[in-house]
């Protein structure tokens, strides 16, 4: 999983992974990898434990046209990706496995981790 990436497409909006280097098309154009970077402390997403969850969460943008399309955990073995909507909060629960990288794609600034 430390390999994994991931593809976004600006037409149709469809996330894609894939553990292992691969040809990404989607709407008949092929997509390169997201370039992660690591998130600037003012840009992190706030992240509480609650139960046996962590609770993400963020005042990002949510409109149409500047919003987070999707947040991610991805640990040693696994990958949980939430789908998030514009005019939608940004808040979702994601399980607690462990620590990891939390990953965020904003449709404008790109693709952006912590570590959980």
């Amino acid at each position: 999983m430390k390999n994994l990436n991931f593809y976004a497409c600006p037409t149709c909006g469809n996330i894609l992974t894939s553990a292992v280097g691969a040809a990404v098309t989607c709407c008949g154009k092929k997509l390169a990898p997201l370039e992660a970077v690591k998130a600037p402390e003012e840009e992190r997403l706030n992240v509480e434990l609650i139960e046996n969850d962590y609770f993400v969460s963020s005042s990002h943008p949510m409109t149409k046209e500047h919003y987070v399309s999707f947040v991610a955990l991805v640990t040693g073995d696994t990958l949980i990706l939430r789908r998030l909507y514009p005019e939608w909060d940004l808040q979702t629960r994601l399980p607690r496995i462990g620590h990891g990288k939390l990953f965020w794609y904003c449709v404008q600034h790109g693709l952006h981790y912590q570590l959980v």
